[in-house]
């Protein structure tokens, strides 16, 4: 082992980061999936989350955004403390999620989108790889949708669901999935997101989508 292995397995790294998956691990802890903003995609454990006395299981849920110091292990990172100071409050998903669920489901609202998401990411994300880029665009988009659809008023879908392709469509050409498109590589390049953008593209969406669904297809995702 190299010296500098011995450092990383002994430093203590602090990053924000995005939970998209866990599962249980051992007798109480859980195996968390966390797309970091300095490590890129990662594994960590978390030992005795499950237990009601853990202060962290407060702070580590499915789809939540939070600063996580980490130590690295052999197989495994392990979360030493952990914080949701990244305010962002979508991680009340109920029910499972399917990234093949249809685009345009009118049935969507902004929880789900971000689990759907949170699902697209573990897809097209391989190794530790740092993508800082397309983390703070993801963190932006949460925010987004945390102050504006949360609530999924009536009147909103259409938007909720234009988000939602436009979010997909430059995560992909954000890692290379998708090219330019003639008549909106302009949108596609820009991290620009508001309200009067996703009206304006209403009427692109089912562009988008078909290149969405190409470059799923073609990647076997």
């Amino acid at each position: 082992m190299t010296r500098r292995g011995l450092v990383d397995m002994h430093t203590i790294h602090t990053t924000a980061g995005f939970i998209v998956g866990s599962r249980p691990y051992g007798d109480a802890g859980k195996i968390l999936n966390i797309f970091t903003r300095e490590f890129g995609l990662i594994y960590a454990t978390a030992q005795g989350i499950r237990l009601e006395k853990s202060k962290l299981r407060y702070h580590i849920q499915d789809y939540s955004f939070g600063t996580y110091s980490l130590v690295r292990g052999r197989e495994y990172w392990r979360i030493v403390s952990a914080s949701t100071d990244i305010r962002c409050d979508l991680s009340a998903i109920s029910g499972p999620v399917s990234l093949r669920a249809k685009l345009g489901d009118l049935r969507l609202d902004a929880q789900e989108i971000v689990a759907r998401i949170a699902l697209l990411l573990r897809r097209l994300l391989h190794g530790e790889e740092a993508h800082p880029e397309l983390f703070d665009y993801i963190i932006a988009c949460a925010k987004f949708l945390e102050m504006n659809y949360l609530a999924n008023v009536s009147g909103q879908a259409e938007e909720i669901i234009t988000l939602e392709s436009l979010i997909v469509a430059r995560m992909l050409f954000t890692l290379g999935y998708i090219g330019n498109i003639s008549g909106i590589d302009s949108i596609l390049q820009s991290k620009d997101i508001d309200r009067v953008l996703l009206v304006e593209l209403h009427s692109k969406r089912t562009l988008l989508n078909q290149h969405i669904n190409r470059a799923l297809k073609e990647s076997m995702l």
